[in-house]
């Protein structure tokens, strides 16, 4: 089969590889579609180190080719989406019901391979059907929505919360969405790019603004106060550091973006203390799917700004860098294309 294979920081080559076998509690699927994260583009930079070669891609979807021998409630055909951390069920966190922070983690398309191939072996347990009538073209956007929600059940956003969002990419504009559902009462998007602006107002951004804006606008919907909820989603060091600047006292920020692994920022104890911040973070996807799969089937979401360019196999290596576009949204990989 074809795949991309992550060789070394700035290098995917694309080969002919071994098809992936089925082991007992396995499926193996043709993968259809597979999102590219900023997870994948910081481990292609080198900034988020792992085992290598690997076949990089954990937001996919495909469908189901075989059937591994002690595998119940699948069938050739299924059409699947992916759950990518698989964890050992044995350490200290998986017993304490924190599997998410499992010690042995082994993510599919970060420790071992997965989605930027044709095809893929996938732990049965980590699979979800796709309902009749969802698409793969939105399903492979349950990895991240899910990702998502469990930023907003970790931010606590609540009915009549003023929320801060800095950052109005894909992911972004989803949690603008999530944070609207879940009864924020003012969202503030915080974007540095024109283009991203109006895609921030349709996802439900009763604001949007550029940092050096921020503290004005909040100003004027809270005076003094700040923000109940300021989520980093960008990933950038300094939004994150800012971050702190316009939350309220009692407040909570939420660091969910990707930031690099060797970089640190100044924080004060004393305001954390004094002012009772809650600072939270949110690691990936823990028993978040089905939720996301129910949310993503109910059409309440607004998806049509989220995927902005969807490329064959091929193209991989130029998905790994938004500097290869223009007004780039979520880039989707495309096995289907052609």
């Amino acid at each position: 089969m074809r795949a991309g294979v992550f060789e070394r920081p700035g290098t995917i080559t694309m080969r002919e590889v071994d098809d992936p076998s089925c082991g007992a509690g396995d499926l193996v699927i043709d993968v259809a579609q597979c999102g590219v994260c900023g997870t994948d583009r910081s481990i292609f930079r080198g900034e988020y180190v792992v085992a290598r070669p690997v076949i990089l891609g954990h937001e996919y979807t495909g469908t189901v080719t075989d059937v591994g021998s002690s595998v119940t409630g699948f069938d050739v055909g299924d059409r699947v989406v992916v759950d990518p951390n698989v964890v050992d069920d044995v350490c200290f966190y998986c017993r304490r019901g924190q599997s998410h922070l499992c010690t042995g983690l082994s993510a599919l398309g970060v420790d071992r391979n997965g989605g930027f191939a044709e095809r893929s072996a996938v732990p049965a347990r980590y699979a979800h059907k796709i309902p009749d009538g969802l698409s793969f073209a939105d399903a492979v956007l349950i990895e991240p929505l899910a990702c998502c929600i469990r930023g907003i059940d970790q931010a606590n956003v609540t009915t009549g919360d003023v929320v801060v969002i800095c950052g109005a990419g894909p992911i972004g504009c989803l949690l603008m969405q999530l944070a609207r559902m879940n009864g924020a009462a003012t969202v503030v998007a915080v974007e540095p790019s024109p283009s991203r602006h109006d895609g921030a107002v349709r996802a439900g951004a009763d604001v949007v603004c550029t940092p050096r804006e921020v503290a004005d606008v909040l100003r004027g919907v809270r005076g003094s106060v700040g923000a109940d909820v300021v989520i980093e989603a960008s990933g950038s060091m300094a939004s994150a550091a800012t971050s702190f600047d316009l939350v309220r006292r009692g407040g909570t920020v939420l660091l969910f973006g990707v930031y690099p692994q060797d970089q640190t920022m100044p924080v004060s104890p004393f305001r954390i203390n004094e002012d009772e911040l809650r600072v939270v973070g949110s690691l990936n996807n823990p028993s978040t799917h089905s939720r996301a799969l129910e949310l993503m089937t109910s059409g309440r979401l607004a998806l049509g700004d989220v995927v902005s360019h969807r490329l064959p196999l091929d193209e991989l290596t130029s998905a790994m860098s938004l500097d290869n576009f223009a007004n780039p949204g979520k880039i989707v990989i495309d096995l289907l294309a052609g």
